[in-house]
């Protein structure tokens, strides 16, 4: 095995070491209710998280990030709320619209103008949040008669949410589309090295417009099981979501840097945030001891992470090798 395939295993086995200590861990402390019911309900809440999630790979791959996805899922289901309102079941089509339309925003600006990520997406993070607030005319955006997301948000097939069955049927499609078309493979080479793709002939401008337009997307897909939870839009929804979907990425073994990380692993990173959040309601944990727990967890992965692979690098005998 070469050292860039030990490296690999070794980010790849955190986001599962987290998950199934996790489950041991509340399994010992809150016993039976802790069942497969309650694991299923888990991954159906998990879907939000886990598309942004996967959104917020795309971005991470090409060296960036996307800290304006939770303003823009609130934005989404505004937006959404108020089309279903205005013209039936054909406005769900506006959350997904709205959020692909600010990612081609924060791609433009970034990939054509070369502002910097977080400025351009604290920017955006800014602009969504203003203006969900202002459509919404700071209240929530109540569906009335019926809901047309509302299996979305409560349905499932036999025992299994509709909520994780979308989520894992868009994770192995991200997986395809990150492996085996040619889009997908620029968005790993421009994350390895930005002017080696551009001399290659990739269109850095393009890849990256393409990668924040997913991060939108998803972050607008999102906002559908919001909406079919709540039924309707709030302007303040999706609040600390981005820093979670961040915390599913780094988990899932992405690297910040760039060109490392897969779909599948984030998807077990974003299961595993949304089980330590379930498992922790069920103890009684206030909100605050959460966001703290979150993000002893988020350092705790990155520490097991390094010291996962100076284990491999020093069991390997090709280590120091070029």
């Amino acid at each position: 095995m070469t050292p860039p395939s030990l490296r690999a295993l070794a980010r790849n086995a955190v986001a599962v070491i987290c998950l199934v200590g996790t489950f041991l861990y509340f399994s010992s402390t809150v016993g039976d209710a802790f069942d497969i019911d309650n694991l299923l309900n888990v991954g159906g809440q998990a879907a939000p998280l886990g598309l942004v999630a996967l959104g917020q790979l795309t971005v991470v791959l090409t060296g960036g990030f996307d800290i304006s996805v939770g303003s823009i899922a609130a934005l989404s289901a505004v937006t959404t709320a108020l089309s279903v309102g205005a013209v039936g079941p054909v406005g769900v089509l506006a959350g997904p619209l709205t959020g692909l339309a600010c990612g081609v925003v924060n791609g433009v600006v970034i990939g054509r103008f070369g502002i910097q990520p977080i400025v351009a997406t604290l920017g955006m993070l800014s602009v969504a949040r203003g203006l969900a607030t202002l459509i919404s005319g700071e209240r929530a955006v109540i569906i009335e008669g019926e809901n047309p997301l509302a299996d979305l948000g409560y349905g499932s097939v036999g025992a299994v949410p509709i909520g994780l069955l979308v989520l894992l049927a868009l994770t192995g499609v991200l997986a395809l589309v990150l492996r085996r078309l040619r889009i997908g493979r620029r968005v790993y080479m421009i994350g390895s090295n930005p002017d080696g793709a551009r001399l290659g002939g990739v269109s850095v401008i393009r890849t990256t417009v393409f990668a924040y337009a997913v991060s939108g997307l998803s972050a607008g897909m999102a906002a559908l099981f919001f909406v079919g939870r709540a039924g309707g839009g709030l302007p303040t929804e999706a609040n600390g979501l981005e820093l979670q979907a961040i915390a599913a990425v780094v988990v899932g073994g992405a690297a910040l840097t760039g060109a490392v990380g897969r779909p599948l692993f984030v998807l077990i990173g974003a299961l595993f945030i949304q089980l330590l959040s379930n498992g922790l309601n069920l103890t009684g944990t206030s909100p605050f001891e959460q966001e703290i727990a979150l993000g002893a967890v988020l350092v705790a992965a990155g520490l097991l992470d390094f010291a996962i692979r100076r284990v491999a690098t020093a069991n390997n005998p090709l280590r120091g090798t070029p």
